[in-house]
């Protein structure tokens, strides 16, 4: 019984907590990210290819088939993030910048290696605020 399913290649990182993170190996992929809490098992290879995750019949027994094999472990939690960028849009639309503020944030980001740059920059900033 497949639990997760997902396409595409994955990069598999270790966290300071003991946690196993299955990463998009594309950085721009809008993939879903698993967090693999309490991991204890065989380590996995550095990329694998179309994931899917099986639950077993012993409570916190779990089975990730892959390209690259089946590997057996167990896990305190399965957690699956789904970047959603969408979802922001419509709050962040009363903040973004319109085309003007564009064009002057450029020329004041060039300025600040200038000096007296950074604190054109700050007064922009301020004057923005109000």
């Amino acid at each position: 019984m497949a639990v997760f399913n997902a396409e595409g290649a994955y990069r598999s990182a270790r966290t300071g907590a003991g946690a196993l993170v299955l990463l998009p190996a594309a950085e721009t992929s809008a993939a879903p990210c698993w967090t693999l809490s309490a991991y204890a098992g065989d380590p996995l290879p550095a990329t694998i290819h179309d994931p899917r995750l099986e639950r077993l019949d012993s409570p916190g027994r779990w089975r990730l088939a892959c390209r690259e094999g089946s590997f057996e472990f167990t896990a305190r939690a399965v957690e699956v993030q789904e970047a959603l960028p969408g979802l922001f849009d419509e709050m962040l639309a009363p903040y973004a910048l319109r085309s003007r503020d564009k064009r002057v944030v450029r020329w004041l980001l060039r300025l600040v290696r200038l000096p007296g740059g950074a604190k054109l920059l700050r007064t922009w900033q301020a004057r923005r605020g109000r």
